[in-house]
């Protein structure tokens, strides 16, 4: 069996976060792998060390931000930044920053929270090892439990 840390496991995971393009309010719950007592669970992880991550990783230009409405009858609280989407989907550089600097906004109830992350092109052609070593001397020092 392979055992995984909880700083590796966390890092994995918030690789897989962005590959799917998860929204931002269901990355700090974390995940399941399988079901039932055998289940691996990985998570729940503080909103704050979620958005330090991801705000590194959009720092670098690996990621980008992106809003696409939600279904007809949620009921989501509307953003100001709503206005300044670029090409009709990409938060503005300043309102990407802000939203990251503030995950407690990343709530099911409001369109911060419905936010996603992609890789951009520059994500795409970085090599995995190359996005773990740019985040894992910050990573030790934030706190992995809620």
């Amino acid at each position: 069996m392979f055992v995984v840390d909880d700083l590796t496991d966390f890092l994995w995971q918030m690789e897989i976060v962005v590959l799917e393009e998860q929204a931002l309010y269901e990355i700090p719950h974390g995940s399941r792998d399988g079901l039932g007592p055998s289940a691996l669970v990985h998570g729940p992880w503080p909103a704050s060390t979620c958005a330090a991550i991801l705000k590194l990783w959009y720092e670098a230009g690996w990621i980008g931000l992106y809003f696409r409405d939600p279904p007809p009858g949620w009921n989501v609280a509307p953003a100001e930044w709503r206005s300044r989407l670029a090409a009709g989907e990409d938060l503005a550089a300043q309102d990407a920053y802000d939203l990251l600097d503030q995950p407690e906004g990343w709530v099911l109830a409001h369109a911060d929270g419905h936010v996603q992350p992609y890789r951009t092109v520059a994500g795409e052609i970085a090599p995995r090892e190359q996005w773990f070593e740019h985040v894992i001397e910050t990573a030790r020092t934030l706190p992995l439990k809620p």
